[in-house]
């Protein structure tokens, strides 16, 4: 007889709720009170427990993706100032009231980290940082790597010749 499964049919709506959430795998199986291992099991073995988790992911990947795009582009958007001034009531009493509303408009540039992250996933053909060179004969070459001296090593060995 082997060993009983902790796996339950609550699991597919419960990994999917920590998945929308936010949550990676590690943290999934840890809610779930089981290993990272385990968890992947289960998903090889109950194909809805793994189409659960990959439709929570969805939703929050799509989001993320979305703030991904817009931070690579850069932005615009309006920032409202409210001051507010101690003023009367109807009954005498003193209320905060909203007296000068500033709007500007501000702008985000482009982010550089964001546009590259978003080409290596998108494009990774061209933006990889790896790039696999196949030689299709027998080619020989040599790399040659050139360091240079430091100043101080350089006036020794010139001050011991004659």
């Amino acid at each position: 007889m082997g060993a009983k499964t902790k796996y339950n049919e609550n699991f597919p709506l419960l990994a999917k709720d920590y998945a929308r959430q936010g949550m990676i795998d590690k943290e999934i199986a840890k809610k779930l009170g089981i290993s990272h291992e385990t968890l992947y099991q289960y998903q090889k073995k109950y194909p809805e427990f793994s189409e659960s988790i990959k439709r929570g992911k969805a939703p929050i990947d799509f989001e993320v993706e979305n703030a991904l795009l817009k931070r690579a582009r850069g932005y615009e958007y309006e920032e409202v100032m409210v001051e507010y001034k101690p003023r009367k009531g109807d009954k005498g009493e003193e209320k905060a009231m909203p007296t000068v509303i500033r709007k500007t408009k501000k702008q985000v540039i482009p982010d550089v980290t964001a546009q590259i992250i978003w080409l290596k996933n998108r494009r990774p053909d061209l933006w990889r940082d790896r790039h696999d060179v196949n030689l299709s004969r027998n080619v020989h070459f040599r790399v040659i790597t050139a360091v240079p001296r430091s100043i101080k090593h350089t006036k020794i060995r010139s001050q011991r010749r004659p």
